[in-house]
């Protein structure tokens, strides 16, 4: 007797129960729910390698190019930069697994900024760690990820790095002393001593720790000119990249939004900025270090990037950026980092490039000047009508402000003329208020 299966049959069969499986391969039960769908653990590391790899197009291995590049990788020994070395770690020992060779090598640069903040990078006080944890947190780093070189470059450095002291000689020997900014007869010449003058020359903690992240981004962009990298990997996540937004607008930097979370060439030189994580949420880089058990080569520990941070410092102490991280850090509001940096991403000056050649760069943050308003209302003033009665007025009389105008009332104004005297863009004005000239380590000319 022959039995003939049918459509209606197949339909029939009983199958699991749904929501008792991962909602992606069927086959194993769920270890987490990722917007909105109940995956398992092997599925959510697909996820995650998967948003990665797609920045790692230009370093494939192809046949005929024995060229190997190399990438310089910040790390604050975080949660999201030591997700990126291990998936990193994991995305070169594949090539070398099917290759027999990997088509870029990696240094890892931490930037110790201990000497002047007090706790470690990028921390909070209240979860600071010692000096002592960084080292042995470091030091697990090598011994896991062999492939990789480590350096740690103290933050002061900055003032020594862009002239003939190279970044091994600068490692070795803050490897060898203990910095100590509470010296009592320290020498006016050390660069700790520079950069302490320069910080305490500023009026609020908001103003010395803008400038303490633009002389870090500008630390690392030397070391891997110095080192001849090709580009420079940050570990922020969507969740960052929303608070940095909303945070450099309120600076007075939104002119330079473009510069700031786009990935690719920037002002500083030829190095290019890559953001693997920026499609991945805060949250989700969490999960995938408990399930990848990572927790031992971070300063910051479980429970405490799990749990509601309390506030370190008075709130009128508390800078924009630390305000907006916390913002966005509520699980609550965490579906609104995916449309603020989607809107920031669509802004694109057409004349921004064409701002930065004419009107050159801020010599705080080394990005393109903002324009004057005033230049902005000169540009659409009416022209003078035909019986030389002035409309709105003009600068030189044709309706449109040349470029000796804009530099006027942006770069250089003549003597006993308001304006600014020095080159810095709105937001530097601001954190640099009442400091007077400073001794600022970087030459953007």
């Amino acid at each position: 007797m022959e039995f003939e299966i049918t459509m209606a049959d197949i339909a029939n069969r009983p199958r699991p129960a749904a929501q008792n499986l991962c909602k992606r391969c069927k086959v194993n039960p769920p270890d987490i729910t990722m917007r909105h769908e109940a995956i398992c653990w092997t599925c959510f590391q697909i996820y995650i390698r998967t948003k990665f790899t797609r920045h790692m197009e230009p370093y494939k291995v192809k046949k005929g190019n024995l060229s190997t590049k190399k990438l310089l990788l910040a790390t604050s020994l975080g949660v999201s930069s030591t997700v990126l070395l291990d998936t990193l770690y994991w995305h070169r020992s594949l090539q070398i697994e099917r290759a027999k060779r990997s088509k870029y090598d990696v240094c890892v640069v931490h930037i110790d900024e201990t000497a002047v903040t007090g706790n470690a990078t990028n921390t909070t006080p209240d979860t600071a760690a010692t000096t002592t944890s960084v080292d042995e947190c470091i030091e697990k780093l090598k011994e896991n990820y062999p492939q990789f070189e480590f350096i740690r470059v103290p933050l002061e450095e900055i003032y020594t790095i862009s002239g003939n002291t190279t970044v091994e000689e600068i490692a070795s020997t803050a490897a060898g002393l203990t910095l100590d900014s509470t010296s009592t007869s320290p020498s006016s010449s050390t660069p700790l001593t520079k950069l302490c003058t320069l910080l305490s020359s500023l009026n609020s903690r908001a103003s010395q720790m803008d400038l303490i992240n633009i002389l870090r981004t500008r630390l690392l962009v030397e070391i891997a000119k110095q080192r001849n990298c090709e580009a420079i990997f940050f570990g922020d996540t969507m969740t960052k990249m929303a608070a940095m937004v909303l945070a450099e607008v309120t600076k007075g930097r939104g002119h330079a939004l473009p510069w700031l979370i786009s990935d690719g060439p920037t002002p500083y030189g030829p190095q290019l900025i890559i953001r693997p994580f920026r499609e991945l949420s805060k949250s989700e880089i969490i999960s995938y270090t408990t399930f990848a058990s990572l927790w031992p080569f971070s300063i910051i520990s479980q429970e405490t990037a799990t749990t509601a941070p309390k506030p370190p410092i008075k709130a009128k102490n508390q800078t924009i950026d630390e305000i907006m991280q916390k913002f966005f850090d509520d699980f609550s509001n965490s579906h609104l980092s995916t449309n603020v940096v989607k809107t920031a991403e669509k802004l694109d000056f057409a004349d921004d490039r064409d701002r930065a050649q004419r009107l050159g760069l801020c010599e705080i943050c080394g990005l393109p000047m903002d324009e004057d308003p005033r230049v902005r209302k000169l540009k659409n003033i009416v022209k003078v009508d035909e019986k030389g009665e002035e409309g709105s007025g003009s600068s030189n009389g044709s309706g449109s402000v040349s470029d000796a105008d804009a530099r006027i009332y942006c770069l250089e104004p003549p003597v006993g003329e308001e304006g600014l005297k020095e080159r810095r863009c709105y937001g530097c004005r601001r954190s640099t208020l009442g400091a007077g000239k400073i001794d600022w380590p970087v030459n953007n000319r």
